[in-house]
């Protein structure tokens, strides 16, 4: 009895110890087989021999299975290529179509839907409405703008059958448009080379004119260049102008020339995942927005003036922190004034600090707190400054800036944004809407009802009780509140001592120590440890040290020694500093100086009458304490190396002239003595940078004339301190000094 004989087909191609060979005949006796290549040989293999080279050990006979049998013959060349040396709006197309073979893959395995035409239609349209639903949620874009897919039970049964043929390959779903209707269209060489031209000089430009615009120019063209020839130029139409451009412009191109570079690497940048954050606090994504509504100005109480009653409104800036990991809002700073490094800082503080609810009408807790590892921001001006730096040095956390336009870098807080501007201002009074036409005649200023503080204790209940428990789609279902829970044993990293939290509200600013210690606003710093600093080994002057100042107070300052050391408190010099704010320095400054004659120092007893003066002023006003304004802190951080003044203990004391004299060591010329003329030397003035800027005639003043000019308000003395206002108007004007002339001020 003969072998089993295997199936081989005429032309077939098997693979026999490594080497191909075409199937020349076969009969009973066996098979005759023929090498493939330049010089072909021919072997004939009897049945039992190909079935030991078959199943036998090691398997030394592969037949080559044939999968483009029965394929169109475009799908038999594009079988031949790799996906990507397509266009990408086949590769487009052929993805698309992908969602189709594994829909019906899934339904055929169920049984779920026979092989029929009307089993095909139903599956086009259950994944016509997915593919839409994915759309809308993914680019969070109106159902009404998203087109649903119309596929075919014949076209997607097609589909199938090609992509099983040809071997469950992507590249037998390419479309095959090439092979369609007309082979294309002819143009004249000459009226080609005038086409590319005016597409590459009129339409390929920024700003450049519509495509209808340079068909006529284009037209225009060949018209004028008939006039000169003996055989004219066929003037191609409007469609076959738009037909070459399509062929020959691509997409990109059109972008990146027409639109620019950065659109064009936003529409086909090559999207790679980023690395993910696992554990709370890994990465924190920071970014600002204006909302869109008004606020009531203070405590929202109307202004007065002689013609009518109106409100005071004002746009709200909010600064968000928001964990990668978990989607948790970490904290957040509204304010009236514009993003600065102010907000990033106290949204920062909020992040590492517990949240306090006591007195917020929430139902669930905010169980956030800690130093983030990695910050990411913009790169905003704000976030670059030094204060900001030295709070992540010391807090050991990483600041990673983001490129200029690559909002998709930081995509959380961006998408997070996006929805409190959807949802939070919904349902606000004082809305103004995305643009004017959403808004219509909509009363923006009139509905204005909130205030900045019933805004923030909405903005709390709407994260607690509404954000942190809406499931996100990022999180596979899971509200925010539900992942933190779940990462919760990953625990967040806290620096050594709470102390350490400090730099998140204090301005650090570089200075050197001199003999006298730290001059910084007109105020001198020293102390034993500050001297001991000069003394140490390897000091040399110009050395800058980090300084901390507390807005709040400026009693006091920390000074950066080295970092075995740390910091240590150096104390003011003089008293007045004692808990007064910047906001009551900066005031208080002012009023001197408009109580001071010109060229005269400010006196030391001035500035406490101006002090003194300030707050019976305020006082009388009915002005409350209150916290230190965002504005003043930035004015701080603005004009802290501006010349400001150095204070004389009295106008009319010659000794204590002569000792600030010896003590800053700069030699000057003798002042009239007072005996000769009956009037009090005036005291040289310093300008910018210490040096003497003599040479300007000043009025003399007598010795009483700095105490003659507070008479008009009294002395008070003040028994607490409240936030410094600005001087009278009537006041001012008495005084006639001009408050902002930097002549009257001194370095530093």
């Amino acid at each position: 009895m003969g072998a089993c004989q295997i199936r081989l087909q005429e032309g077939a191609l098997v693979i026999v110890e490594g080497v191909y060979h075409k199937v020349l005949s076969r009969d009973a006796s066996g098979v005759t087989l023929r090498t493939l290549g330049a010089r072909p040989v021919s072997v004939t293999k009897s049945h039992a021999e190909l079935a030991d080279l078959y199943f036998g050990e090691p398997r030394r006979l592969q037949l080559v299975e044939d999968t483009t049998a029965g394929l169109p013959q475009g799908v038999q060349d594009n079988l031949l290529r790799t996906i990507d040396t397509f266009d990408v709006r086949q590769q487009d197309a052929a993805l698309m179509r992908l969602d189709y073979m594994q829909a019906c893959d899934r339904c055929f395995a169920e049984r779920t839907h026979k092989k029929v035409l009307k089993g095909y239609a139903e599956i086009a349209k259950l994944v016509a409405a997915e593919r839409r639903q994915r759309v809308i949620e993914n680019e969070g874009s109106h159902p009404d703008d998203v087109p649903l897919e119309r596929v075919s039970g014949s076209s997607l049964k097609g589909w199938y059958g090609r992509w099983r043929k040809g071997g469950r390959a992507l590249a037998a779903l390419i479309p095959l448009h090439d092979q369609k209707g007309r082979a294309g269209f002819r143009l004249d060489p000459e009226v080609e080379v005038i086409l590319a031209e005016r597409v590459r000089e009129d339409w390929l430009i920024r700003n450049g004119p519509p495509l209808s615009h340079v068909i006529l120019f284009i037209q225009g063209r060949v018209e004028r260049e008939n006039k000169t020839r003996a055989v004219p130029l066929d003037v191609p139409d409007a469609m076959t102008i738009r037909r070459w451009v399509k062929a020959n412009v691509s997409r990109f191109d059109e972008i990146y020339h027409r639109q620019g570079p950065a659109e064009a690497e936003q529409a086909f940048r090559h999207v790679k995942k980023a690395p993910q954050a696992t554990r709370p606090l890994e990465i924190v994504e920071i970014d600002h927005t204006p909302l869109d509504v008004l606020v009531l100005e203070g405590d929202g109480t109307p202004a007065r003036n002689r013609r009518r009653k109106d409100k005071r409104t004002k746009r709200v800036w909010l600064t968000v922190a928001i964990c990668a990991a978990t989607r948790m809002i970490v904290g957040f700073h509204l304010s009236e004034e514009r993003p600065s490094w102010t907000s990033v800082m106290h949204c920062l503080r909020m992040a590492v600090l517990p949240k306090d609810l006591t007195r917020v009408r929430v139902e669930t807790s905010w169980p956030v707190f800690g130093v983030p590892e990695v910050v990411k921001l913009d790169n905003g001006r704000e976030f670059h400054s030094r204060s900001m730096k030295a709070a992540a040095g010391q807090l050991r956390f990483e600041l990673r800036y983001m490129p200029r336009r690559k909002p998709h870098l930081k995509g959380k807080v961006e998408r997070a944004l996006g929805t409190i501007a959807r949802d939070f201002c919904a349902y606000l009074p004082g809305r103004t809407f995305r643009d004017v036409r959403e808004r219509g005649d909509y009363d923006s200023v009139g509905q204005a009802a909130l205030t900045l503080a019933q805004l923030i204790e909405f903005f709390t209940i709407w994260v607690v009780d509404i954000y942190h428990n809406r499931k996100h789609g990022g999180l596979l279902g899971r509200t925010p509140l539900q992942r933190w829970q779940d990462l919760i044993g990953y625990g967040t990293r806290l620096p050594p001592s709470a102390d350490d939290l400090d730099p998140l509200i204090a301005l650090v600013v570089p200075r050197t120590i001199q003999r006298h210690g730290i001059t910084f606003l007109g105020l001198t710093f020293q102390s034993d440890e500050l001297k001991g600093v000069r003394r140490r080994k390897g000091f040399h002057f110009g050395e800058e040290f980090l300084v901390k100042v507390d807005a709040s107070d400026l009693g006091h300052l920390l000074v950066l020694v080295d970092e075995e050391a740390g910091w240590i408190r150096v104390p003011c010099d003089d008293a007045l500093a004692d808990g007064t704010s910047l906001a009551e320095w900066r005031d208080v400054v002012r009023t001197a100086r408009r109580m001071t004659l010109e060229g005269q120092r400010v006196a030391r007893a001035t500035l406490v009458r101006a002090m003194e003066l300030l707050r019976a002023e305020c006082r009388k006003a009915g002005v409350k304490p209150q916290r230190l304004a965002s504005t003043d802190v930035d004015w701080f951080r603005e004009h802290a190396d501006d010349p400001m003044f150095e204070v004389a203990w009295d106008v009319a004391d010659e000794n204590a002239h002569e000792a600030e004299r010896l003590r800053t060591r700069r030699p000057r010329k003798a002042a009239p003595s007072a005996a000769a003329d009956g009037q009090a030397a005036p005291a040289p003035r310093i300008g910018q940078g210490g040096r003497k800027t003599g040479g300007r005639p000043v009025r003399a003043a007598q010795d009483d004339s700095v105490a003659a000019q507070p008479a008009r308000s009294p002395p008070v003395t003040a028994a607490a301190t409240v936030p410094a206002a600005t001087m009278p108007a009537a006041a001012a004007d008495d005084i006639g000094f001009d408050a902002d002339d930097p002549d009257n001020w001194t370095a530093e």
